[in-house]
């Protein structure tokens, strides 16, 4: 399996932080993100996909963009509300219960580079908008576990 996993683009500052949108510069960082995917990752354009998403402002922005970048009809997206500042653990939870041979994840920090960090072993800084593909060493999502991914690529918008 595949995994991709990005941190929402850059925020408006402001309270409540659930609500934060994207700024102007993170949703042309994004959009541009999600153009380059394409081209970098055509499996991303085609392929049966899984993306799961925070439920926040930014990170459901964020997800739209890529979405609309990647044109793929085949991705199901599922926002799931304890994504919001999401840690690893709740991050592999969810991903052990989906089906598809690809999965992508949007979602905020510190979460998602400590996520890349237990399954690889590889310290990614995730500043906002940055994506890193992993190749998983499993064979199904149930056996995900730490250090069981291999870095393959970092994106940054």
């Amino acid at each position: 399996p595949k995994l991709f996993i990005f941190r929402h683009g850059e925020a408006a500052p402001g309270s409540p932080d659930f609500e934060r949108p994207l700024t102007i510069k993170g949703r042309s960082d994004i959009k541009r993100l999600g153009n380059k995917l394409a081209e970098l990752a055509p499996e991303l354009c085609s392929n049966k996909i899984t993306l799961l998403s925070s439920s926040a402002t930014r990170t459901t922005e964020t997800t739209q963009l890529l979405l609309a970048g990647l044109n793929n009809t085949n991705i199901t997206v599922n926002f799931i509300k304890e994504g919001y500042l999401a840690d690893p653990a709740t991050w592999m939870k969810n991903i052990e219960r989906i089906t598809t041979n690809s999965c992508i994840i949007v979602g905020h920090n510190p979460g998602v580079s400590e996520l890349v960090f237990i399954l690889s072993g590889s310290y990614i800084p995730m500043t906002p908008g940055t994506g890193v593909s992993m190749e998983l060493l499993i064979n199904d999502w149930s056996e995900l576990f730490d250090a069981t991914g291999n870095v393959l690529s970092v994106y940054t918008p």
